[in-house]
């Protein structure tokens, strides 16, 4: 009922724990996807021995690396024989109840359950909790929550039905390198609700090896964040409110990051250009939009 996709890149330290708290799952109905992308620590011999367990339907390494992690979700994806999907990341770990707590959320409506995650660092640990319990409308979090940021801050808390997505947006998400989680759940809000479970069943270990370790300072998240961000308002409407939201927030964090001065500007001027804010035009658009519903996400 579940495909639990395993993507893995040089995560030794924390494999075994990793896998553990996969196969010690209380929700006992799921196949395991083991996917490495071209290891160069001794992650290949670990996950080995866990790719005999009659759950693991591939065991899949990479001999070059993709040089994306979503070119390892997409593969996951399509190889995966159940609708219901958790990206199962390979340096993070979840209680054993953690799906037999989210799977009965799901109904016609809903394509994300997810739940509280505690963010795990060297000296300390901080509880993060999204939303309150229960069903959100989609199209409201798009709105509120998803133009200028994440909700879904580790893929590692979300489970999501595949339904709501098609070949194109798996295609597209191949194009980031950070920021294809946030895409992904963008096509999916477009359609469906979201149910919040309160309890902290994930766990979400940052460190120096973690893709989004000094996020703010990476000018390549920025420019996957701002492709996001304009996507999203060509969908919402309200042009001129969004995008001068947009403006303050991306200007505000490259302001105070340490970035040199030259790649601060760069991304300033890109987020102006980008972010344009017309009044005319975007009263227009306003107007189209009122005769057009909101559609998918290009």
């Amino acid at each position: 009922m579940v495909s639990i996709i395993v993507p893995n890149y040089n995560h030794e330290p924390y494999l075994r724990q990793r896998l553990d708290t996969i196969f010690n799952q209380t929700f006992i109905d799921f196949e395991v996807i083991l996917l490495d992308d071209c290891s160069t620590d001794n992650s290949v011999a670990i996950l080995a021995e866990y790719s005999n367990k009659p759950q693991v339907s591939h065991f899949i390494v990479n001999k070059i690396n993709s040089g994306s992690p979503f070119k390892q979700w997409r593969k996951g994806i399509e190889l995966s024989k159940y609708d219901y999907i958790w990206i199962a990341e390979s340096d993070d770990y979840n209680e054993t109840t953690f799906l037999e707590n989210l799977i009965p959320y799901f109904n016609i409506n809903v394509g994300i359950v997810f739940s509280s995650l505690t963010i795990v660092e060297k000296n300390k640990s901080t509880l993060y909790e999204a939303l309150k319990i229960g069903e959100h409308n989609g199209k409201e979090l798009l709105r509120s929550k998803m133009i200028t940021g994440n909700l879904f801050v580790n893929a590692n808390c979300v489970v999501f039905n595949k339904k709501f997505l098609d070949n194109k947006h798996l295609r597209k998400i191949e194009n980031f390198t950070i920021c294809g989680d946030w895409f992904l759940w963008n096509q999916i809000l477009i359609k469906s609700n979201v149910y919040f479970v309160k309890e902290p069943l994930s766990y979400y270990r940052k460190h120096q090896k973690a893709t989004t370790e000094d996020l703010y300072n990476n000018q390549t998240f920025y420019k996957e964040a701002i492709i996001n961000s304009k996507l999203l308002i060509n969908k919402l409407g309200d042009y001129y409110h969004y995008n001068q939201r947009a403006i303050s927030f991306y200007n505000r964090l490259i302001k105070v990051s340490e970035m040199n001065q030259l790649k601060k500007d760069s991304l300033v001027t890109l987020v102006e250009n980008t972010f344009k804010t017309n009044r005319i035009k975007n009263i227009l658009r306003r107007f189209w939009r009122k005769l057009n519903p909101i559609k998918e996400l290009k």
